[in-house]
């Protein structure tokens, strides 16, 4: 944040001179931009496309922490079923009869079984909290790069109203530029800067 502040500072003197050596204040150069999002709103979005916001990062370490208080459910079912016939002869007149009497049996088991055990270890380490930390270093970069992106192309813009080049392919040029550094900001927030700027482009209208 202090390196943004001093970014910021720097931007804006800078920008107080050139509008004094060109007859403009700074409110006025500064008012030409009024249409467009602010550097803050872009960094919001960003973020909120990325899906990093400090927030998510703190519940996604909370759930990772309280993990393994879930147990690990296991189970098991089973059935069986088995068929039995058996013939019994008579000792005394073995051959007379084919059998004396038979007997069948049917048997049908069912079981199950259901575990659940913890890895309480996790209490103390879990590796995915230090999966989730590493969400913060994405936001880090993710709002740098925003930022810088965002003051190059304030910069362009305003060097084509206090300094406008010359000739017309120096002018073609900073205009794509400013182009390019706009399709980085919608690439980064989900069309959000185009969207807005359009959106007040025709309420201005």
């Amino acid at each position: 944040m202090k390196e943004f502040l001093a970014f910021a500072a720097s931007f804006l003197c800078a920008l107080s001179a050139l509008a004094q050596n060109s007859g403009l204040s700074e409110e006025q150069v500064l008012a030409r931009f009024h249409h467009e999002p602010s550097v803050q709103q872009v960094q919001r979005e960003a973020v909120k496309y990325y899906q990093v916001s400090p927030e998510r990062i703190m519940s996604l370490r909370k759930g990772a922490q309280l993990k393994a208080l879930v147990p690990t459910i296991s189970g098991e079912f089973a059935t069986e079923l088995t068929h039995s016939l058996r013939n019994m002869d008579d000792g005394l007149y073995i051959g007379a009869l084919p059998f004396k009497e038979d007997e069948t049996i049917n048997a049908d088991r069912t079981g199950f079984r259901v575990q659940a055990s913890w890895v309480l270890d996790r209490l103390v380490f879990n590796a995915e909290v230090l999966d989730v930390q590493s969400l913060i270093g994405i936001l880090d970069g993710v709002v740098r790069e925003v930022t810088t992106i965002y003051y190059i192309r304030r910069r362009l813009q305003i060097d084509m109203i206090l300094r406008p080049p010359r000739d017309l392919a120096t002018r073609i040029s900073q205009r794509i530029r400013i182009e390019e550094l706009t399709g980085l900001l919608d690439a980064m927030t989900g069309g959000y800067m185009s969207r807005k700027i359009e959106r007040r482009g025709r309420r201005r209208g």
